[in-house]
């Protein structure tokens, strides 16, 4: 049995409402600003019901325009999407989640969306998206002159790992997590006592000393496919040019 969620007809879906996260307003933003361009609509007030797909994170964001008719004030509504039978779709709305337009206001506006993150690992995430609508901003304790030429550093190791297949599955998954954990928690006893890159760089070498390396570089020799190593390296992580080197390593050693 289909369902109609903020204007639109779904069936075989639920839906359990989850906290609006800038990147799913700025996705809604675009998916607006793609249609005004069509209608030559550029107004917040103009525009209609509208959807945003993530599929990084399996959720969809809803815009539904204000509707005196019926009622309906406008707001964004962003759920995480589950499969279901059909005959038992179903809504499970958070009445305590601000569903406020006023970010897409300010977007409307030619302003960006301010996301001051409280986690590093948030920071890291929202500066991989390069979002041009976003304008992110470390954690306090992180917004030194050290702290943020660390967290550059972090940032070369996250894209590095987004950058190839061989850290999505597996032994590279459980790769990745331990280094960036790693790193991290690295990072910030430097930063609590005072250090500076020099000293982060080189917690970095004794954080992948203690990481468990066999695993993945086993799992680069299984792949055997030179373009696995075309696409890596070479690397400004340190991560990635240590996994791949012990990979090499093993080679030699085989031959």
């Amino acid at each position: 049995m289909a369902i109609r969620v903020h204007g639109f007809m779904s069936s075989g879906k639920r839906y359990i409402q989850v906290e609006n996260q800038p990147h799913h307003i700025t996705g809604i933003f675009r998916t607006l600003m793609h249609f005004s361009k069509n209608t030559h609509q550029c107004t917040l007030k103009d525009a209609e019901n509208a959807y945003f797909r993530c599929e990084e994170d399996g959720t969809i964001t809803f815009y539904q325009a204000e509707n005196f008719d019926v009622g309906h004030s406008a707001g964004i509504w962003t759920y995480l999407v589950y499969e279901c039978p059909e005959g038992e779709e179903k809504v499970f709305p958070d009445s305590f989640i601000d569903t406020s337009v006023n970010p897409l206001k300010q977007l409307f506006a030619g302003y960006k969306i301010v996301e001051v993150t409280v986690d590093i690992k948030d920071y890291l995430k929202y500066q991989y998206i390069e979002d041009e609508y976003l304008d992110v901003q470390l954690p306090c304790d992180w917004n030194t002159l050290e702290g943020r030429k660390i967290a550059n550093l972090l940032l070369e190791e996250f894209k590095a790992f987004k950058s190839s297949t061989i850290f999505t599955e597996r032994a590279g998954k459980e790769y990745r997590k331990a280094v960036l954990n790693g790193f991290i928690k690295a990072a910030q006893e430097v930063l609590e006592n005072g250090g500076t890159l020099r000293d982060f760089e080189s917690a970095q070498y004794d954080v992948l000393k203690k990481i468990r390396i066999d695993d993945i570089a086993n799992l680069i020799l299984e792949y055997n496919d030179y373009r696995i190593w075309q696409a890596a390296l070479p690397s400004k992580s340190k991560a990635v040019e240590y996994a791949f080197s012990t990979a090499l390593k093993l080679i030699c050693r085989i031959k």
